[in-house]
């Protein structure tokens, strides 16, 4: 106690405005920043919560003030507070209204949105919310010049100040270790709560993982693929974004929430399939890749995916898009961004809705390379389905069905009911779009064998113990998140040519689990790729084929 006074006495001694604005900061981040930390530690229902809240404020305002005082030297010192002052901001708002943590997956998510869905996520409440936090801090760094100093005095005193810092952060520490420690180990998730550490280290983690693969060279699979057979096929994919399976009627959901789907006789639809991701841009790779979940996650190679694959073996492949990119696996094959339409009725000034795909689809698939199309064509379609928070938008007027919505980016404001009510006319209106997918593949390649498959990224949390939207870490993630809609549609040539007499719905149990790690394997099946990279034991289709 004696050092952490004459480190006081210095510090006031100085006259120096940065140490109290340094020591102010600090605290007003610790308390009113992570307010949602300490909302979720009250809520442990341990003993020793309020002792552990009034520990870890002391931890983290020493941490704070070690922080600063070494990262803001000189003219840096303003700009480095006001970052970890709206950064903390920004992050509380979002835990608290979302439900999320940070980490780089969600880091992702953010350097990979596109300004529709940015715009999406502002509302007055966030504005609100961030200013009231923000706003008090940054006038309290930017209100006066500080005093110069000599740099001899400068370097002490930040020296001291940050001693100053580690002494009250060691000292907590070891007074709630106990506690804190059990804490920490039993319920991981607050590691994510902490800001703004959280998002500190999650966006370095995302440049350490980027920097790592970016000097690998891309690893080439499935050098030998070669197509068996020449029916020439046309294959429409569909990867479906936010939808949930336990939100179609199609697998058993209270409401008819797919109304054309369901009134279908020959549509296949797999009731326990699994993300390998809980957000597009971990999904969306991971499900083209030749490697399971885990595999994905611990490679430290760069590999080609599965449409290198279907490429490199003959077939014409398409990638068109209706939202905000591919994650980088249509980068090697031709790819084009559904365009707003002037007078369509599936366009408005902000984006189109998935039906619109279908407009000029024909005439992009006639544009393709000629060489391949004698081996078969494979259209993917990323949709933008029931992407959040927005999900009112996602659904046309006339094919709304359940009412009053939230019409609110603000999911937080609105009753549950309507939430869901928003969120399952979105789903409707994927019904739609799939459903004249596959009238539209029938209608215009009648002499072709064809086929449609449709397989969600992730899945959405609306409002369940008041998490919101997806991405948080898989091992938190509830299963609504992760557990997805599988839909398969054949035409009769395609199951003459590809299946067994008994057809396939009589030989596959559709209650099976399965994953994103079958994907790879079932198209390369579906397409009758034959490569030492494809495992017969991944294909969901296996049971159904002649050979």
């Amino acid at each position: 106690m004696k050092t952490l006074n004459k480190i006081s006495e210095f510090l006031r001694s100085s006259g120096m405005q940065s140490t109290r604005m340094i020591i102010g900061v600090s605290i007003w981040i610790a308390i009113f920043s992570n307010y949602y930390l300490w909302l979720k530690i009250s809520k442990l229902g341990e003993e020793s919560n309020i002792s552990l809240i009034i520990s870890f404020v002391f931890i983290l305002i020493g941490v704070n003030i070690f922080s600063i005082s070494v990262l803001g030297w000189g003219w840096l010192l303003r700009p480095i507070a006001s970052i970890f002052v709206v950064g903390a901001a920004s992050g509380a708002y979002f835990m608290q209204a979302y439900g999320i943590v940070i980490d780089s997956n969600m880091i992702t998510n953010v350097l990979q949105t596109d300004f529709n869905e940015a715009s999406d996520l502002i509302n007055l409440q966030m504005i609100f919310v961030i200013l009231l936090l923000s706003l008090p801090p940054l006038w309290f760094i930017w209100r006066r010049n500080f005093s110069k100093s000599t740099f001899g005095k400068l370097i002490l005193q930040r020296l001291m100040l940050a001693l100053l810092g580690i002494s009250i952060a060691v000292v907590s520490l070891i007074v709630s270790f106990q506690a804190f420690s059990s804490t920490m180990r039993n319920h991981k998730e607050i590691r994510y709560l902490i800001n703004p550490y959280n998002g500190l280290y999650a966006v370095f983690k995302k440049i350490d993982d980027s920097q790592k693969r970016k000097s690998k060279d891309l690893v080439k699979i499935g050098e030998g693929a070669y197509i068996e057979g020449t029916i020439d096929p046309i294959v429409f994919l569909v990867v479906g974004e936010t939808a949930r399976s336990d939100h179609l009627g199609l697998n058993g959901y209270l409401r008819d929430t797919t109304p054309l789907l369901s009134s279908r006789k020959d549509i296949l639809s797999f009731k326990n399939a699994w993300a390998c991701g809980t957000s597009t841009a971990e999904s969306l790779p991971c499900m083209f890749s030749h490697l399971s979940r885990e595999e994905f996650f611990d490679r430290s190679e760069n590999y080609e995916n599965l449409l290198d694959v279907l490429k490199r073996a003959g077939l014409d492949v398409l990638w068109v898009d209706n939202q905000s990119g591919c994650k980088g696996v249509c980068a090697r094959i031709p790819a084009s961004n559904q365009e707003i339409i002037e007078g369509n009725i599936n366009c408005r000034d902000d984006g189109c809705f998935d039906a619109a795909v279908l407009n000029n689809l024909q005439k992009k698939i006639e544009d393709l390379p000629k060489p391949g199309k004698a081996k078969g064509t494979v259209i993917l379609v990323h949709q933008m389905g029931s992407h959040g928070p927005a999900y009112y938008k996602r659904s046309s007027s006339d094919r709304k069905a359940y009412f009053p919505e939230c019409d609110s980016s603000a999911l937080q404001t609105c009753s549950r009911d309507q939430v869901v009510n928003a969120y399952d006319n979105s789903i409707r209106e994927t019904d739609y779009f799939i459903s004249n997918a596959i009238d539209w593949i029938k209608e215009t390649y009648p002499d072709r064998p064809t086929a449609m498959m449709y397989v969600s990224d992730h899945g959405e949390s609306l409002g369940e113990n008041n998490i919101y939207l997806h991405g948080l870490p898989y091992s938190l993630a509830p299963d609504a998140q992760k557990r997805i809609p599988w839909i398969a549609w054949f035409s009769e040539s395609f199951k003459r040519e590809k299946f067994d007499e008994n057809g396939c719905a009589a030989l596959l149990d559709v209650d099976a689990k399965i994953s994103h790690d079958n994907y790879f394997h079932s198209v390369l099946g579906m397409m009758n790729v034959k490569s030492e990279i494809y495992n017969p034991d991944l294909d969901i289709f296996k049971k159904c084929r002649k050979y």
